[in-house]
């Protein structure tokens, strides 16, 4: 087949899980059809400023065609027009137009493409609902058009302006089956086929190997003599701290990803007299943390890091509500690390629950009492620990991802 696919950013470098995505399923079916990628200039989802050159390049031996945005966005406007916008008031088909230009990117030049080149292409698949590629691209050719949406129940997936986005296309793939019910719930007209197909983990054999290093009791920065230096771990200070757990956060480090309640409800926890504990918070930082000597803020780490930190960790935290997928749990189940998540991300509790592998929460006694249970119980901990590395291996590496996906395009016929 000769496929189109169609993302707001891509690249090795970008960092997003709808991106991470479009890359890995570009890469996994280019080995066997003639794929070509059609995406903007921009790096940052913030600003969709051209980072890249325009035209055409080999990213990873897959072809991208990159269009520039015709301009930047400006995050404070844009903040101030979802707030008026999403305050509860009737929204009319001209604002929500206005809106979804103002968030970005503003790419007409990809649109002009597909209307030129669309029937080249036996199938375009278009990664994320949410943006204007996506919006506008859906519509120059539905009946060969396919959709990832990456949905979750975010305010915008309630605008009237994205009911043709889901209703159009030949085709829908989901990542859970929470998403997909979700999507049906909005849009019981659907009558497309579709798939829960899911994501492949990055770097699964590096956390398997650091898993079974941490249950070797080996060090897990030493995976292999060809695998890159990881950083030593941190120094405890006194015997109390090397009694403390590694409870670890991967992710943006932000109000909106439930980090700031998760921080109140582990401080109190602390007050409560509960189990010693230290806090990892690993990635890049959008809020203001307080300063207590137990939350360490790691910043962005490399891969090898990442799988150390992973496999070392007593638990994951996974504190956000709105995820469609929750590439994070697979890669802690990879490592060897069961996993505390809220139980507002039907996501996340699939997965727990599919796995056998976490637990989930629905308020703060939950909460307290699911991380007493797993902070006090080593047996259990291990137990979940080797149920969801099975979970992972059987289902979510790359290569069985993408068998899927050609199975599901090719059975559109």
């Amino acid at each position: 087949m000769r496929i189109g696919i169609v993302v707001q950013r891509y690249g090795v470098e970008v960092v997003g899980g709808a991106e991470r995505l479009a890359r890995g399923v570009a890469e996994g079916l280019a080995r066997r059809h003639d794929v070509e990628v059609l995406t903007t200039c921009a790096l940052s989802y913030r600003t969709w400023a051209n980072h890249y050159p325009e035209g055409r390049q080999r990213v990873g031996g897959v072809t991208v065609r990159r269009f520039r945005s015709e301009r930047e966005r400006d995050i404070d406007e844009f903040n101030a027009l979802s707030d008026r916008l999403f305050a509860g008031a009737a929204r009319t088909p001209e604002q929500e137009r206005a809106w979804l230009e103002a968030q970005g990117p503003v790419v007409p030049a990809l649109v002009d493409y597909l209307h030129a080149a669309a029937h080249d292409f036996d199938r375009l698949i278009f990664f994320t609902y949410l943006y204007y590629p996506t919006v506008h691209g859906i519509q120059v050719a539905p009946e060969r058009s396919v959709l990832v949406p990456t949905a979750h129940d975010e305010a915008p997936f309630w605008m009237e302006l994205y009911r043709p986005v889901f209703t159009l296309p030949a085709g829908l793939v989901f990542n859970t089956c929470a998403e997909q019910q979700l999507v049906r719930r909005r849009f019981p007209q659907l009558r497309a086929p579709a798939a829960v197909i899911g994501v492949g983990v990055e770097g699964l054999e590096r956390l398997e190997q650091a898993r079974r290093a941490q249950l070797a009791g080996a060090d897990p920065g030493e995976l292999s003599p060809q695998a890159p230096a990881a950083a030593p771990p941190v120094q405890a200070t006194g015997s109390a701290r090397a009694e403390e757990a590694r409870l670890l956060y991967a992710g943006r480090i932000e109000e909106g990803k439930g980090v700031g309640e998760l921080i109140g409800m582990l401080r109190r926890y602390r007050a409560r007299g509960g189990r010693p504990f230290r806090l990892l918070l690993m990635g890049d930082t959008a809020m203001e943390l307080p300063p207590e000597p137990w939350i360490e803020p790691l910043g962005f780490v490399s891969e090898a890091d990442k799988a150390r930190l992973l496999a070392t960790a007593t638990l994951l935290l996974a504190p956000s509500p709105l995820e469609s997928f929750g590439i994070v749990l697979l890669e802690a189940f990879a490592a060897g690390t069961p996993v505390l998540a809220n139980a507002a991300s039907e996501a996340f509790v699939e997965h727990c629950r599919a796995a056998g592998a976490g637990l989930w929460y629905r308020d703060e006694e939950e909460f307290t009492l699911a991380l007493d249970l797993l902070l006090g119980d080593a047996r259990l901990r291990r137990a979940l620990a080797a149920r969801g590395a099975a979970y992972v291996r059987a289902r979510f590496t790359w290569p069985a991802v993408c068998q899927r996906y050609e199975r599901f395009l090719t059975s559109l016929g």
